[in-house]
C-alpha cells in the first residue's frame, strides 16, 4: 500500500509539472485574453485543489485517488481548449470520452464504498467498450466520432440510472447520510457555475466546455468536504499547524504578486509562478511522508498524521508478524507432515496425520478469518456472506445442518457495518454447529428504514430459556454479541422457534453520517 501511494503522488506531481510547463509554452505563444485565462484559472485551482487532496489520501483509497485523476483529465481539458494545434485538438477529443467514463466509474465507487454490486461487470464492460469506441472513432472521421461520442453519452447514462434503480434504497441511504454535504456542495455549485457563466460569457461554447465535468461536481465536492474534515492528516501538519501553513502561504504569495508588480509580468506568469510554488509544496509533502513512513526525522512532533501513520505501521506489522506465524511455524509442520505422509506403511500412523492435518487446517482458516474477515469487493453482500456459511459449514464435517439464507442481492451494507454483520453470522452460525442438535438453521438478513435486521434460528431441542440461563463462560459468544450490540444502539432478543428450537433476533441501526468517514480514512 505504501508502495502504491508513493507512486500515485509522483505521478500527480509529475503531471503537475508537466501541467506547468504547458501553460508556460501557451503563454509564451499567445497574448492573455479572457479565452485563455479563465479556463488557466480554473485549471489551476483544480491542480492546487488535487495536490491538497492526494496528500491527505495517505490510505490511497480508490475514490480519492481517481478524484484527483478526474481533477487532472478536467484540468487538461480545460487547458487545451485555447490551443489551436492538431495534436492539441485530438487530445482534447480523446479526454471527452475518458472524462466521461471516469466520471461514472467515481459516482458508482462514491455510491458502493468500493463494494461489489449487482451488474457490476456487465456495467464496467460496457462503460469500458463505449469509451473505447469513442476514442477510436477519432481515427476513423469527425463525424463517426460525434456519432460514438453520443452513443458513449447515452449508454453511461443509462448503466448509471439502470444500477441507481436497481439500488434505490442504497441511494436514498447515501443521499440522507449526506443530505447536509449535499447541500453545502449544491450551494458552493450553484455559486461557482453562476460566477463561471458571468465569467465566460464572451467565450464561444463557454457552456458545453464546462458541462462536462458538471454532472459529477457535486459529489466531488462533497468528497472534498468529507476530506476536509481530516485537514491535519497531510505531511506538512506534522510540522506546522494550519494557522502556521496558511500564514507561509500568505507570505509566499503575497511576495510572488510584489514580485509580478515589480518586474510588470503578465497574469499568465504570475498564474504559473503561484502553480510552482504549490508543486514545490507537493513535493514536500512527498518526501516529508517517504521520511515519515520510514521513521526518519526525530525532531517530528506528535500529530493526527504521524498518530494515523503509526497505527497503519502498527497493523501492517502485526498482518505480517501473523504471516510469519502461519508461515514459519504452522505451514512448514504441514509440509513436513504430508512428507512423512508418503514413508510410513502404518495405517493408524496414517489415520493420525491425516486427522491432525484436517484439525490443523481447520483452525488455520478459523483463525485467520476470525483476524482479518475477508469479504471480497468485486462480490456483492450476499455472495460473501453465502461464502461464509459455506466454509463454517466446511469446518464442521461431523455435522450436518442444512441452512437457509434469504437475502436480497441488492442489499448493501457500509462499512464498519458489513464487517459487524460479518463476524456476528459467523459466531451464530459456529454456535448452531456446536451447540444446536438440530438438523436445520434459518438466517434471514434485511435492511429496512436504516435498521438491520439479522435472524438466526434453528430447530434444535434447547430454548430460549436454557440459552439465557446457562453458564456464561460456555455460552460467552453470545453474551459478547449481546455487549458489542448494546454499544451499537442496537437490541437482541432470543426467543422459542415454533416448533422447537432457538430464534435469536438482532437489529442493529445503520448510522450513515460517519460511515463515509470512516470510508474514506481507513
Amino acid at each position: 500500500m505504501k508502495m502504491k501511494h508513493s507512486a500515485h503522488n509522483l505521478l500527480f506531481f509529475f503531471n503537475y509539472i508537466l501541467a506547468i510547463l504547458y501553460i508556460s509554452r501557451l503563454s509564451g505563444s499567445a497574448q492573455p485574453t479572457a479565452q485563455n485565462t479563465v479556463p488557466l484559472v480554473i485549471a489551476s485551482f483544480m491542480m492546487i485543489d488535487m495536490t491538497y487532496i492526494s496528500a491527505c489520501n495517505i490510505r490511497s483509497n480508490r475514490v480519492i485517488t481517481l478524484f484527483c485523476g478526474l481533477l487532472i483529465l478536467d484540468c487538461w481539458y480545460l487547458l487545451l481548449l485555447s490551443d489551436a494545434s492538431e495534436v492539441s485538438r485530438l487530445v482534447f477529443m480523446a479526454l471527452s470520452p475518458l472524462i466521461w467514463y471516469a466520471s461514472v466509474k467515481f459516482l458508482l465507487l462514491f455510491l458502493f464504498q468500493g463494494s461489489g454490486y449487482k451488474f457490476q461487470k456487465f456495467t464496467n464492460a460496457l462503460l469500458l467498450i463505449a469509451c473505447t469506441a469513442a476514442i477510436a472513432g477519432i481515427g476513423i472521421s469527425g463525424q463517426i466520432y460525434a456519432l460514438l461520442y453520443a452513443v458513449q453519452f447515452l449508454v453511461s447514462w443509462l448503466c448509471l440510472a439502470f444500477v441507481l434503480l436497481c439500488h434505490r434504497k442504497r441511494v436514498v441511504f447515501v443521499l440522507k447520510s449526506e443530505r447536509k454535504s449535499i447541500l453545502f456542495s449544491a450551494a458552493i455549485t450553484v455559486t461557482a457555475f453562476l460566477v463561471y457563466c458571468l465569467a465566460t460569457a464572451r467565450m464561444t461554447y463557454h457552456l458545453s466546455n464546462f458541462g462536462i465535468y458538471l454532472p459529477v461536481l457535486l459529489f466531488c465536492i462533497s468528497v472534498h468536504g468529507i476530506v476536509h474534515k481530516e485537514h491535519q492528516r497531510f505531511p506538512l501538519s506534522v510540522l506546522f499547524s494550519t494557522g502556521q501553513i496558511l500564514f507561509i502561504l500568505g507570505v509566499c504569495i503575497t511576495a510572488i504578486m510584489l514580485s509580478n508588480l515589480c518586474m510588470r509580468t503578465t497574469f499568465h506568469e504570475l498564474c504559473i509562478a503561484v502553480n510552482f510554488l504549490f508543486a514545490f509544496i507537493e513535493l514536500c509533502n512527498i518526501i516529508l511522508e517517504h521520511n515519515l513512513r520510514n521513521g526518519k526525522g526525530s525532531l517530528i512532533r506528535q500529530s493526527r498524521y504521524s498518530a494515523v501513520l503509526q497505527q497503519l505501521q502498527k497493523e501492517e506489522q502485526l498482518k505480517a508478524d501473523f504471516a510469519n506465524f502461519l508461515h514459519d511455524d504452522i505451514l512448514q509442520d504441514i509440509l513436513s507432515v504430508k512428507n512423512m505422509l508418503t514413508k510410513t506403511h502404518r495405517p493408524e500412523v496414517l489415520e493420525i496425520l491425516a486427522e491432525t492435518l484436517d484439525n490443523l487446517n481447520t483452525t488455520i482458516r478459523r483463525q485467520m478469518q476470525d483476524y482479518h474477515p475477508v469479504i471480497l469487493k468485486n462480490l456483492t453482500i450476499r455472495e460473501n456472506y453465502q461464502n461464509l456459511m459455506d466454509a463454517v459449514s466446511q469446518s464442521f464435517p461431523q455435522r450436518t445442518i442444512s441452512v437457509s439464507f434469504e437475502c436480497a442481492d441488492t442489499l448493501f451494507l457500509v462499512e464498519p457495518y458489513n464487517i459487524i454483520v460479518y463476524r456476528l453470522l459467523k459466531e451464530l452460525l459456529t454456535n448452531s454447529y456446536k451447540h444446536s442438535d438440530g438438523r436445520h438453521a434459518w438466517i434471514t438478513l434485511s435492511l429496512e428504514s436504516n435498521i438491520i435486521t439479522l435472524r438466526v434460528a434453528d430447530d434444535g431441542t434447547a430454548s430460549a430459556a436454557d440459552l439465557t440461563a446457562a453458564d456464561t463462560a460456555r455460552h460467552k459468544g453470545i453474551f459478547s454479541i449481546t455487549e458489542q450490540i448494546h454499544s451499537l444502539g442496537g437490541t437482541i432478543t432470543l426467543s422459542d422457534n415454533a416448533p422447537h428450537g432457538i430464534c435469536i433476533q438482532i437489529y442493529i441501526p445503520m448510522k450513515g453520517e460517519l460511515s463515509y468517514e470512516y470510508f474514506v480514512n481507513r
